[in-house]
């Protein structure tokens, strides 16, 4: 047995397993036509527009997702458009999650309020701030499901 710690990517990998293969196998054309989207228009070099989330919404799972894949010695959810690829399955393959991502978006700042009465934003919090929001509501179905589009979006990027 190799005493050798697990890298980020192995833990990641691994992570997938638990997220419903049978759910990733029917949505797999639409996750890839997703990914697909994402890497043409980052290729043109403009900046995409979101089609579901606003401009602020946008920023707050980007930071949700930041956490969840860190930028490290390796890419992380930034790095990989994740926040693209989520904005995008909610507009395609993974509707039927925009009322989650509308409630949790909300639940989300007052869990920031509640722990940080004078934050603004989730956002705007420091990283063990940000980390003491997330573990509150990490058991939550918006967490799950933010995880669960972020290791998605992550593990279909080519970048």
């Amino acid at each position: 047995m190799s005493t050798r710690p697990k890298s980020r990517r192995t833990f990641l990998l691994d992570s997938v397993t638990g997220l419903g293969g049978a759910w990733v196998a029917a949505n797999y054309s639409g996750i890839l036509a997703a990914e697909n989207y994402v890497l043409k228009a980052a290729q043109s070099g403009r900046p995409m527009k979101f089609a579901f989330f606003t401009p602020d919404q946008a920023v707050e799972i980007e930071a949700m997702a930041a956490q969840i894949i860190p930028t490290d010695e390796t890419p992380g959810a930034r790095e990989a458009r994740v926040i693209n690829f989520i904005d995008r399955a909610l507009t395609t393959f993974a509707q039927n999650n925009q009322a989650a991502y509308t409630k949790g978006l909300d639940d989300l700042q007052a869990q920031t309020k509640q722990l940080f009465p004078t934050a603004t934003k989730f956002s705007a919090l420091t990283s063990p701030q940000q980390i003491q929001v997330l573990t509150a509501i990490e058991k939550t179905p918006f967490f799950n499901t933010v995880r669960t589009h972020t290791i998605i979006g992550f593990f279909a990027s080519p970048v």
